[in-house]
Parts: structure tokens; sequence; C-alpha cells
């Protein structure tokens, strides 16, 4: 598992060539009813045709159950939780994303979270649900790990996100980001408006990245990340598990999984 690209760093491993080479973006639709859908970390052996979702850690706390995938933040010793992470097993820059799914953020404390991220660049663009707000989701964009939470914007207010399922979509090209839910656009980020005159340079996130699902105790954090979290997990809330349906791919470059073709009204 650590061979693959997502996890895998070539200046730490015994030779360059250590590193499996990276699956590139295809149009596809992950149902987690699938058997070809998820595996676990262990499982996998570097094709993704045989796994499009594994988790990254062991033990793992992410599952398939109730025909559908689960990701679910368990109390430890120390009290503090362990989640879960499952990313996808290809990469995708630029396309559009689309997950249904239902918030694991039932309690205060406790963070579910839809990324795209280059982990190596620093680049993220995501939904984060946290448990001191069951009606709306947070959306959020990085460049290279400056981390300003200033610019996040919540959606518009949504049914229970901890009970209902919803369609959250993000929209990535060479020029914007859009974020919507359910069909319904909340939020527009245009590559133009990322401009900084100082360091001159478009402070928008562009590295080819993955797709990703985590639950996770930002109690535990430190205060800033706890604060806007909810506070400590209340644990007698338990079971917190976040819930995916089905997950669906368009990539933005339409060749095929080894070769790029930008679409034919991309501009030049």
């Amino acid at each position: 598992m650590y061979c693959a690209p997502f996890n895998c760093e070539p200046e730490n491993s015994r030779t360059p060539g250590s590193c499996w080479n990276t699956a590139h973006c295809v149009d596809e639709t992950s149902d987690f009813n699938s058997a070809t859908a998820f595996a676990q970390v262990a499982d996998y052996k570097g094709d993704p045709h045989t796994a499009q979702y594994v988790s990254k850690f062991e033990p793992s706390n992410a599952k398939h159950a109730n025909e559908q995938l689960e990701l679910e933040l368990v109390k430890q010793p120390d009290g503090k939780g362990f989640g879960a992470v499952v990313t996808g097993t290809r990469a995708i820059q630029y396309g559009t994303v689309t997950a249904v799914m239902r918030s694991g953020s039932t309690a205060g404390g406790v963070v579910s979270s839809f990324i795209i991220r280059n982990d190596k660049v620093g680049d993220e663009i995501d939904f984060e649900f946290v448990g001191a707000d069951k009606a709306t989701v947070q959306s959020n964009y990085y460049w290279h790990n400056e981390l300003d939470y200033t610019k996040m914007v919540k959606s518009q207010l949504l049914t229970d996100t901890t009970h209902e399922y919803h369609a959250y979509q993000i929209q990535w090209t060479p020029e914007q980001i859009v974020w919507a839910v359910d069909g319904k656009t909340f939020r527009t980020v245009r590559r133009v408006d990322t401009w900084d005159p100082k360091n001159k340079v478009f402070k928008f996130p562009d590295s080819e990245a993955y797709v990703s699902f985590s639950i996770w105790d930002g109690g535990a954090g430190a205060k800033g990340t706890a604060d806007w979290a909810g506070g400590k997990v209340n644990w007698a809330a338990a079971p917190f598990k976040f819930a995916i349906k089905n997950i669906s791919t368009n990539c933005y470059f339409k060749g095929n999984e080894t070769t790029y073709v930008p679409p034919a009204d991309a501009k030049k």
C-alpha cells in the first residue's frame, strides 16, 4: 500500500521506482454497493480496476455496510477519536465530482469531509460538515498549504445533513471552481480572482489530486479547530458514521487513463 502514488514518497523509498505509476482519471460511477468500488488498504495491490476507493489506515474504521460506504469515528482509550480516510485510486486534474452522502457529524466535535487534495503540493478543494451545524455544509479551497480559513463559505440551508442524503458536487475547471448541493450552486471561485499581485501568482488549486472522504475528531484539536468543530465530542451520542452511497466522476481531460486530451470547448 505504501507504494501507491497517493502514499508513496520516492525520496524516502529504497529506489525511485518503488512507487507505483499514477492511475489517471476516467469517467466512472462508484456505487458502494458494488464489490469493486471499495477495498481495505491491506487488500489493494495497485490496480484501480479492482478497487475505485481504498481505506488509508490500519486498523480500518471504513467498511461496506448497509449498501453504502461507512466511515466511523471510534473512541480510543485516551478519550480521543480515531476516524477513517478513504481515497480514490485515480488522480484527477479538473472535472466534476458528485457524491451522494449523509454526514456523520451528529454531535459537536465530529467532522466529516469530502475533499479533492494533493497532499504533496497542498492544493485542496473541499466540503466539510461540523457537528455544531447540521443545516449547512462548508466549502473552502487552499493553494500550496496556505490555510486561509476566512475564505470558508456555507451552503444554503439544507434538511438535516446527518439524516438526509444530498448530492454534493464540485465542478473544477482551469477557469473556476463551483460548489453545488442537490443541483443548486451556492459558490463560485474564478481563477482570475485569486491573483496575488505581490507574489505574481494565481492562488488557485491546479495540481493533479485525489478525491477522498474522512471522518475525524476535530474536538481533540487545537482550540481554534475544536471551537470550529463544536467542542469536545460527546461520546454518549455515538456511533458517528459518515455514509456515502455513490460518487460519480466526469473528467475534464477526455483521452484515457494514460493520455490527457482537453475537451473540444476548452479555452486555449
